[in-house]
């Protein structure tokens, strides 16, 4: 995609709109105040959908007639052609008309019950649905907007209201100017809403803005913006550049968040918390989603990307920084443990030979959108992280200072972040980040301990991991600076951590003598983006020993084993020994690790089984986490610690939705009549599992039951626990039931693709779910918006068959999904891949189960 004119550059947006969510369409009128070379015949700017009416301007010398515009679909751009050629600055004055949107883009309708509202969604390049302009990230300019709307509505933007006052049946909101901004992260919201009390950090005013009704699921949000942005103050040793922060709850909203200046908006459910009902895996959700988005206001908003290739610097910083802030915040939560399972989707994803650089080219706004993924934000936020322990937390922190401050309203490119930190730290950054940003995937160290002269060693050898067992020898043969950091279990004492760069094919680590070396876990706390890959009898010592790895070293251990097994260089009982040690595990989230492989056995392969042996899966999993769930029980004690409240639901999905123990699952539907009838007289943190497994073999009535719930829900989470739950109904009445809601006003816009995906994991609905999507599809496809659909593709080799997977591949070249383009390639692989992985692993589940049987 060509850019825009370099030489013509925007300074200054003056925005007036007329706005009545009751309306379909919106009026607009935008002068620009810009930039160009003398004799500028031609002024080419984005605009998408929208009906020009006006088109004048005006230079030093007077008025500027535009003798004709002419439109350029396939760059979505206009131009206007000038009667005579521009003498210098100049302002261009439009007119004009567009839609109120159906599909979460630009200025787009959203609703809540009968209520409508007004919303916008502008990145990366959708600005130009919303207004004429130059929509691209380095064209910054100032923005001051008024919005003309019915005097019931609130209006909110960018800047605080500068005036407000009463024109007949509307108001006229008219709001400060803006700081230079890129047109992605102009904000607008009107409707009826009501705000929360305001809090402040130093002189700026924070609120929480949502429908009427929910003024008593604000409070957590309140507090975590308070003490993000003061903690981010600290960090960046600059003030909130903004003036004043508003949260917006809005109903219908694509993305988890978005971080508009000074008007951040959210889904409901990571933004409204009831403090009766909410879960820790929620609280710590919306804190973290509030800290990303609080991050870009600094990192991505004062200093913006140049271009969308170096989207991943913005996302991958935030990522990272969010987990640092609410680490800080709330060390007693261990952020980082949950980060661990963030990043596991960036590893799969790696693994696959159609994955992508963190770095990657990027020429249409649809590519824009496919790097809104696990290699963007959890790959990009593994490297940060690697990079801050490499160099040291002190000196990460002056050298992003010193790039924030060089660059503050203004464009930057990865470069010039890593010239920064080269200068605070003396390091050669550049040549050793860029291997990771430049390069796809990442390496898998095999680990070996050796002795030679009464000293142990520890070998390793990289090469690049592939999840398929047959890829390419040539991509095998990528390296990698690895900094690696060990941690050895002496006979004595406490443990130690040994670092090294390791930048060739084979390098070793001495350990010490070898009567005080008792193991060696090769990626300490799971700080680097890598996979190290034990070997058996280092394994077999690491096993024996889990209490002396670290919470994030057992999840690490369980997933690179796991991810061995896929890759077909580790064996699937070394792995089940692993999770057979497990009954006693303290963490949730090491459980919840353990319990992502074993539902894709369950899913997969437990099936393909004699029904003997399937059973036989299902005792061993019995056996093993029944008695710690038994002596947990359903209820709570009033004193338990949260560790301990979430350890409860990791087990229960174990032994009652992966082992379908009967006696548990009888429990289970005495507990969910309860809790239709009363919320409290189930502990918080059990709903999500109890609700979904009273679904699986549920009736009408209890369909029904879930039907009203979801409608009369009274906070967004537990909106969203019914609603999805509808999903695991297995009865093909049901699901058809479920496929028709998807189709309707009842399921919102932004959880059609979330329901297909529950959908499609459900192996009582995959298959109707298919057919469903193919005969529906051109009611389907408005419903499915650009940013979730790589999101649906890639659920789809849940159907398993290499029949489905030449259907998949038909329909879509049929049927194309320019924002999911990738997302189909990485299907098809993972479906060749899956296929590949039922045929190995089904005699050596066999063989297992067999012999612990016996």
């Amino acid at each position: 995609m060509s850019r825009l004119s370099a030489s013509i550059r925007p300074e200054r947006y003056q925005l007036d709109l007329e706005v009545d969510p009751e309306r379909n369409e919106f009026k607009g009128h935008c002068e620009i105040s810009l930039t160009a070379p003398r004799g500028t015949r031609k002024i080419e700017l984005h605009a998408v959908d929208l009906k020009l009416r006006d088109v004048s301007g005006a230079d030093d010398r007077g008025e500027l007639e535009v003798a004709r515009v002419t439109a350029n679909p396939r760059r979505e751009t206009v131009t206007l052609h000038l009667r005579r050629p521009l003498s210098g600055p100049a302002r261009v004055r439009i007119s004009y008309t567009g839609p109120l949107r159906q599909d979460l883009r630009g200025l787009y309708l959203a609703r809540s019950g009968k209520r409508r509202y007004a919303a916008t969604q502008l990145e990366a390049a959708d600005a130009r649905r919303m207004f004429p302009c130059f929509d691209e990230p380095d064209k910054k300019a100032r923005f001051a907007i008024t919005v003309t709307t019915p005097r019931r509505n609130r209006v909110i933007s960018n800047g605080a209201i500068a005036s407000e006052r009463v024109a007949g049946s509307n108001k006229i909101v008219r709001f400060r100017e803006t700081p230079r901004l890129s047109t992605y992260l102009v904000a607008l919201v009107v409707g009826e809403l009501e705000a929360s009390r305001t809090r402040h950090c130093g002189k700026t005013p924070i609120r929480v803005w949502h429908v009427p009704g929910k003024s008593g699921l604000s409070a957590f949000a309140l507090e975590a913006a308070a003490e993000s942005l003061a903690r981010l103050e600290r960090y960046f040793g600059l003030p909130y550049p903004y003036g004043k922060l508003d949260l917006i709850a809005v109903p219908d909203f694509e993305f988890g968040a978005m971080e508009n200046a000074g008007a951040v908006t959210f889904r409901e459910s990571l933004l409204l918390l009831d403090p009766k009902t909410v879960t820790l895996a929620e609280r710590k959700r919306v804190a973290e989603v509030i800290a990303h988005e609080l991050a870009h206001m600094w990192f991505g908003n004062l200093v913006t990307m140049a271009w969308w290739d170096d989207l991943w610097l913005n996302e991958a910083f935030a990522t990272w920084m969010a987990f640092s802030i609410v680490d800080d915040w709330k060390p007693e939560w261990e952020m980082w443990l949950d980060f661990q399972h963030h990043r596991a989707a960036a590893f799969s994803l790696d693994a696959l030979e159609n994955t992508h650089p963190i770095y990657t080219a990027v020429e249409t706004p649809d590519q824009a959108t496919e790097n809104f993924d696990a290699i963007t934000y959890e790959k990009g936020a593994s490297v940060v992280r690697m990079l801050e322990h490499w160099i040291g937390a002190v000196t990460f922190r002056a050298g992003v200072r010193r790039y924030i401050r060089r660059h503050r309203e203004s464009n930057a490119v990865a470069a010039d972040l890593w010239r920064a930190l080269e200068e605070a730290s003396g390091r050669p950054v550049a040549p050793t980040v860029r291997a990771w940003i430049e390069r796809p995937g990442f390496p898998v160290v095999a680990v070996r301990k050796r002795v030679r002269a009464g000293r142990v060693r520890l070998e390793l050898e990289q090469e690049r991991m592939l999840a398929n067992p047959r890829g390419s020898d040539a991509a095998r043969r990528t390296r990698w600076p690895i900094p690696a950091v060990v941690r050895v279990r002496p006979a004595r004492g406490r443990p130690r951590l040994l670092r090294a760069l390791i930048t060739r094919r084979k390098d070793s680590i001495e350990l010490g003598r070898e009567g005080d070396v008792r193991w060696a876990y090769a990626n300490a706390d799971e700080g680097g983006f890598y996979r190290p890959l034990h070997e058996p009898s280092l394994l077999r010592e690491l096993g024996a020993d889990l209490p002396g790895l670290s919470a994030a070293e057992r999840m690490g251990l369980l997933g690179h084993q796991w991810a061995g097994v896929r890759a077909d260089r580790a064996e699937l009982a070394d792995f089940l020994d692993l999770v057979d040690r497990l009954a006693e595990e303290p963490r949730a989230e090491v459980l919840e690790t353990a319990t992502a492989p074993l539902a894709w056995l369950q899913d997969q392969v437990v099936p393909r089984l004699a029904e003997g042996d399937a059973e036989a899966f299902r005792v061993w999993l019995r056996e093993r986490f029944g008695p710690p769930f038994w002596k947990l029980g359903f209820a709570a004690g009033r004193r338990e610690s949260d560790t301990l409240r979430a350890r409860r639901p990791a087990l229960l999905r174990l032994v009652g939705g992966l082992a379908e123990d009967p006696e548990v699952l009888v429990r289970v539907e005495e507990q969910i009549r309860r809790y239709l009838r009363q919320r409290s007289s189930l502990e918080a943190n059990l709903a999500g599992p109890v609700v979904e497994l009273a679904a699986r073999h549920g009736n009408k009535q209890r369909f029904e039951s879930y039907l009203k719930t979801m409608r009369r829900a009274r906070t967004p989470q537990e909106r969203t626990r019914f609603e999805l739950a509808l999903a695991s109904f297995r009865d093909p009445a049901l699901v058809q039931r479920t496929l028709g809601l998807s189709l309707g006003d009842e399921i919102p816009t932004q959880d059609v693709v979330p329901l297909l995906i529950r959908l499609l994991q459900n192996p009582g609905a995959r298959v109707d779910t298919w057919a469903f999507i193919q005969a529906r599809w051109n009611a389907l496809q408005p419903r499915i918006s650009t940013g979730l659909a790589p999101r649906l593709i890639t659920a789809l080799p849940a159907l398993g068959t290499r029949e489905y997977r030449k259907e998949v591949a038909d329909f879509f070249r049929a049927h194309p999904l320019p924002s999911a383009t990738r997302a189909l390639r990485q299907a098809l692989e993972a479906f060749t891949l899956e296929a590949e992985l039922r045929r190995r692993l089904l005699p050596q589940l066999r063989s297992y189960l067999r012999k612990v049987g016996s």
